[in-house]
Order: structure tokens, then sequence, then C-alpha cells
């Protein structure tokens, strides 16, 4: 069935489930133009739309033009990480796709997010993630988060102060940017995909 393709991104920035499931009842195809629909929810912290996607078929390991898998971009929204909204998604990822997510989270300061990725204890933290081509040991080492990593009870600190929200302000991304050229020396490879050269990029493209 072919459904207006504004129709569909209204219901999502509305965060309108109900409506959502209703065109997926009709016949929308839960992987629409490579996945948009999905990663679009992420983006926006629409877990209950995420979710009505996933029960529909949509795969959530499609990536964007801009490289961004639908866990990151959860992870990137910020929202929901301190109700334990997200832990369906969780499920679907492996360990290599958790490590991402988790680098997303440590990058961005997300931090309820970093620890339920870490409380599933399936995330692996000595690989190079696709965000930066370090480790998850190596990335919360640089953000002095590493202690996290070593909790013995990450899954009850979830009901801590929430973290600042990703969508921050330019100054708290410039010293993201201070910290990534730290770490990474071939930081114009950033995310591995071309032309994207630093942390503002990433966040004025998965912003779009």
């Amino acid at each position: 069935m072919e459904i207006n393709p504004l129709k569909i991104k209204t219901c999502i920035l509305n965060n309108n489930e109900i409506e959502f499931t209703e065109l997926l009842n009709n016949g929308l195809d839960p992987n629409l133009g490579g996945g948009w629909p999905i990663r679009l929810a992420a983006r926006n912290g629409c877990h209950l739309i995420v979710k009505s996607l996933l029960q529909h078929g949509a795969n959530p390991h499609l990536l964007s033009d801009a490289g961004a898998s639908t866990l990151q971009l959860a992870v990137y929204s910020g929202e929901s990480w301190c109700e334990g909204k997200w832990n369906f998604l969780l499920s679907y990822c492996d360990s290599s796709q958790l490590a991402d997510g988790a680098a997303v989270a440590i990058i961005f300061q997300n931090i309820l997010a970093l620890k339920n990725i870490l409380a599933t204890q399936r995330c692996n933290t000595n690989i190079p993630t696709t965000l930066t081509g370090k480790t998850v040991e190596e990335l919360a080492k640089g953000y002095k988060l590493h202690h996290f990593l070593t909790s013995s009870d990450v899954q009850s600190q979830n009901n801590t102060t929430p973290p600042q929200s990703p969508r921050c302000s330019r100054q708290t991304l410039l010293i993201g940017v201070a910290r990534l050229k730290m770490l990474i020396p071939n930081f114009a490879m950033l995310l591995t995909i071309g032309t994207m050269r630093n942390i503002i990029d990433i966040r004025l493209r998965w912003s779009a």
C-alpha cells in the first residue's frame, strides 16, 4: 500500500503511535526507503513507534546515509532512558551494535543510556566502534567514565539524576570536539563515512 511519506513523518514527529500503528496495519512497509521511519522515530525518542515498527518486521540495523543506526539515534535522542523504555531495542542488538550505541552515549554524555547498554552484559567494550574506531574502554577512559564499565551493579544506578541532553549547546559540543581530537589521531575519518569531519557534523546530520 502506498502511503504519503509526509503523513508518515507527521505521525512520527507528533509521536502518534496509535495512528502510526494503523498505517502499519494498513500495509505500510516497515522498512520503507531503507528504514528511515524507524530511524526518524528513534531520533525523536518515539519508543512506542519504534517498538511497533519492530513488531511489524522493521530492521533496526539498516543505516542512514550518515551511517547511523536505530540504536545510535535512540541514544542520541536522550529520551526515556531513565525508564528503561528502550530495553526492547537493546534485545535486538548484538555485542558490537551495543558497543556502537555505548560510543554515542559516551560522546554525547547520555549516562543513563550507557548504563542501560552495559546492564545487558552483552556489550563488547574491547572492539573498535564504527563511530570513532576506538573501543568503548578507550572512550570511557578519555571521557572519565571508565568507572561505569567496572561497576558491579550498573542497573541499580538507572534512577540517578538524568544526564545532560545530547541536544546541547555549541560550547559543550566544541568541548567534545577538543576531547575527540586528543583521543582520535585521524579525527577527519570520524564515523568512517567519508565527508563527516567532526562531532558537530554528526549532530547536524543526525538532527536533519
